[in-house]
């Protein structure tokens, strides 16, 4: 009986690990690699580059145990994406000052203010299909001392000049002041500790949305386009902002951002436990 016990304890420890790893970042090596990492069926990319320091991105782990509903992927920040290492918020004002200039596209979506520390990762894509698709989260550490200020920071998925972050079914970008505790609060997640509560998500940023689908419609299979993937920060260089990509989720079909184990994996489990208590108190 006590073999079954470790058994059973290890199955359970195995399922229960990843709530206290949280989120882990590798730092990027190449934009190639980058933008690859994020295609999956149905779509092929070419013509990649990015502009920014190579330490605003890189490549997440974890995310399903950080909770922001996608397991692993890239991320593009306006800061360090090393960051965002850890298993809980550490602090209300975490910073990377990259000295870097913004962006002008990014400009124009905050009309007035000025964007820093740009991130940009580009190519051209062809799909199968006449869609395509790519699943993202919006995290900051503006959120939310900053809500409805000019200190904004923004991010855009412009495919051929239109962007295509967009709050679900309206045609209204995805942003700080957009997406809040206030604002589309439905899709809002708060992980601010200067709140005076435990904070709930074990990852950095104080807040972020929920996982969006940005849809790329009307195409014509085989034909290329192009996006640019951006983000920067607003009115400063400092506290910072990231975008969650789903890796291998830019596909011309969409994709399920946490599926769940196939129902057979789990019956295969469970009727393997059942027969090793079966063949133990047969023994005995």
């Amino acid at each position: 009986m006590k073999k079954i016990m470790v058994i059973l304890a290890t199955f359970f420890f195995l399922g229960t690990a990843t709530n206290v790893m949280a989120m882990s970042i590798t730092g990027m090596d190449t934009a190639e690699n980058l933008a690859q990492s994020i295609v999956g069926s149905g779509v092929t990319i070419s013509n990649v580059s990015y502009t920014g320091t190579t330490a605003a991105s890189g490549y997440f782990t974890g995310g399903t145990a950080a909770g922001i509903g996608i397991e692993s992927g890239i991320v593009l920040t306006s800061g360090y994406a090393s960051n965002l290492n850890g298993t809980s918020n550490t602090a209300d004002n975490i910073t990377g000052n990259n000295g870097l200039a913004g962006d002008d596209t990014l400009n124009g979506l905050i009309p007035g203010y000025t964007t820093y520390d740009a991130t940009v990762l580009s190519f051209d894509f062809v799909s199968a299909g006449d869609s395509a698709y790519f699943n993202y989260v919006f995290g900051s550490d503006e959120y939310n001392e900053w809500v409805n200020s000019s200190y904004n920071d923004v991010f855009g998925f412009f495919f051929e000049g239109q962007n295509v972050a967009l709050i679900p079914g309206t045609s209204t970008a995805v942003s700080i002041n957009n997406v809040n505790g206030g604002a589309n609060s439905a899709y809002y997640n708060n992980n601010d500790p200067s709140d005076g509560v435990p904070t709930p998500y074990a990852f950095e940023y104080d807040g972020f949305t929920d996982v969006f689908t940005a849809e790329l419609l009307g195409l014509t299979a085989g034909t290329t386009y192009h996006i640019d993937l951006k983000i920067a920060d607003a009115g400063d260089h400092i506290l910072d902002s990231g975008v969650f990509i789903q890796g291998g989720s830019f596909s011309d079909t969409p994709v399920d951002p946490n599926p769940v184990p196939e129902p057979g994996t789990i019956s295969l489990l469970g009727a393997g436990l059942l027969g090793l208590v079966y063949i133990r108190r047969k023994k005995a």
